[in-house]
């Protein structure tokens, strides 16, 4: 393309040993912008000599720990109206030029970026996608702020500017393809996230990624990090957290922490406190939480509005419950509807759930349609269906699990307890508690007095569903334990009735 008709692009770069990925991102975007600005933090291969050779401006900057400092180096040296903001191990998909052009004839200030996580550059294989701020004019008021996980939207909001509509425009990043370069950035991340915590202790945002990016040895300092982080988003103003564009997202991640603790009066109580000030994309959210506790009606009204709203005129700014879907809400419905004896309603939302699932959510509302069956004494029915689904499941662990788990429950109906132990023990996850749930009511209508066995259960039992945290208070019962978490109405009723 003559560089006439490119458009008044300036193409922001930060990278540093970046020669594997470089020349390909900038072939992606060389002979469609104005101009390339390659910032240098302190590579020691191939990168800067590559860069001279596509004939990007090459700035040199140290790399001092911080992101923004290195990108506003960048935007500062841009000359023409508009700025891509693009990472080495990124690049354009071909035939972007129409979708590129079209997003620059906007009167917006910034618009926002789909960013495909993709296994090589073929994009044939995504490994996940999220939104971001990449699209924004040249302006000298819009820069980059944080250390890690930085961002121009705070910089956007103090001009006015709120409004960051989709540019249709994909970046396919292959940075997260290998498994050793996903640690080698977590770890980066984690180290640039603590230091800026303590750096910024007020920062909402800077408390929620660090949270989020806690490995799994440091949980309890995840779940209070979150715990004291969606608590201090509480009391602030509602034009304030509505300018949160993370709200959404820390509400769920919170929401999920109580769960992980048994907590599911203050998940749903939490869910629902916010529910008004962050609206429809907190449906599904708040609705979860309030099917977790049992409590049917609103349940069904939440869930059901979620499946009303078009998510495609969501705000991409905002970001939502990432298990937010209408096959997952569909799948709740049917749950709550199997619980209150609506057999044939649960087995249309199951239904329901399978025409929009993705693959990896089939085995699931599969396996609560054979529930249906077992509910409603249709034995052989659940039985055909169990080995239609056996050969699937040799290469998924998860769909082991869950026909292990279901297959006890169709002995325990036909009184093969032996046999339901045996399954529900093959089935026993630190991560589903539903067979620890199942264990324990056999163990317990036994009367079963071994205590180190019943102790292994209640370890295993976290109550992540009323029925369940109602079998966690029969085993702490049973062990002459204290139970302090907070019952919801529905709990109690189901351990009055469970022991029958």
């Amino acid at each position: 393309m003559p560089k006439t008709q490119r458009l008044p692009i300036s193409v922001c770069m930060i990278v540093r040993n970046e020669e594997k990925h470089l020349a390909e991102a900038l072939k992606s975007v060389c002979d469609l912008v104005s101009e390339v600005i390659v910032v240098d933090t302190g590579s020691h291969d191939r990168t800067m000599e590559i860069a001279r050779e596509f004939g990007a401006k090459l700035l040199e900057f140290p790399w001092q720990d911080d992101f923004s400092l290195a990108r506003n180096v960048a935007l500062q040296a841009a000359s023409f109206d508009w700025i891509l903001s693009l990472d080495a191990d990124q690049r354009l998909p071909p035939n972007s030029q129409q979708t590129l052009a079209a997003a620059l004839t906007s009167p917006h200030m910034a618009k926002i970026v789909t960013i495909c996580a993709v296994a090589d550059d073929s994009a044939n294989e995504q490994l996940g996608s999220y939104t971001a701020l990449r699209l924004f004019r040249r302006d000298a008021k819009i820069r980059y702020q944080g250390r890690i996980h930085e961002s121009i939207a705070e910089s956007l909001l103090k001009i006015g500017s709120t409004e960051w509509p989709d540019s249709k425009i994909t970046l396919l990043d292959i940075g997260y393809s290998s498994a050793d370069e996903r640690q080698r950035k977590k770890d980066r991340n984690l180290l640039l996230l603590e230091r800026s915590r303590a750096e910024n202790p007020n920062d909402l945002f800077v408390a929620y990624k660090l949270a989020l990016t806690l490995p799994a040895s440091r949980n309890s300092e995840r779940n209070e990090l979150l715990f004291e982080t969606i608590n201090t988003a509480l009391v602030l103003p509602e034009k304030e957290i509505r300018a949160l564009p993370f709200m959404h997202r820390l509400l769920a991640a919170a929401v999920d922490a109580y769960v992980e603790q048994g907590r599911l009066c203050e998940a749903a109580d939490i869910a629902l406190s916010l529910l008004p000030r962050l609206g429809s994309s907190c449906y599904f959210t708040a609705g979860r939480a309030v099917a977790r506790t049992g409590q049917t009606e609103l349940a069904f009204d939440l869930l059901t509005h979620y499946l009303t709203i078009d998510t495609q005129t969501m705000d991409l700014a905002v970001q939502p419950d990432p298990d937010a879907n209408s096959a997952e809400a569909c799948r709740w419905l049917g749950w709550l509807s199997h619980m209150a004896g609506n057999f044939s309603a649960a087995g249309s939302w199951f239904q329901k759930a399978l025409e929009t699932a993705k693959p990896d959510q089939h085995a699931t509302i599969e396996c609560e349609k054979i529930r249906i069956n077992i509910a409603m004494g249709h034995l052989s029915e659940a039985s055909k269906n169990i080995e239609r689904l056996f050969p699937l499941a040799t290469n998924s662990s998860s769909l082991f699990k869950e026909l292990m788990l279901v297959s006890a429950e169709l002995s325990n109906s036909i009184g093969d307890q032996s046999g339901a132990r045996e399954l529900a023990q093959a089935a026993l996850s630190t991560t589903d508690d539903r067979a620890a749930a199942l264990l324990a009511i056999l163990e317990l209508k036994n009367g079963s007095k071994n205590k180190e066995q019943l102790s292994e259960l209640m370890t295993a039992l976290v109550g992540r569903r009323y029925d369940l945290l109602a079998v966690r208070a029969m085993l702490a019962t049973a062990l002459d334990m204290p139970f302090t978490l907070k019952m919801p109405n529905a709990a109690a009723k189901y351990l009055s009735q469970t022991l029958q």
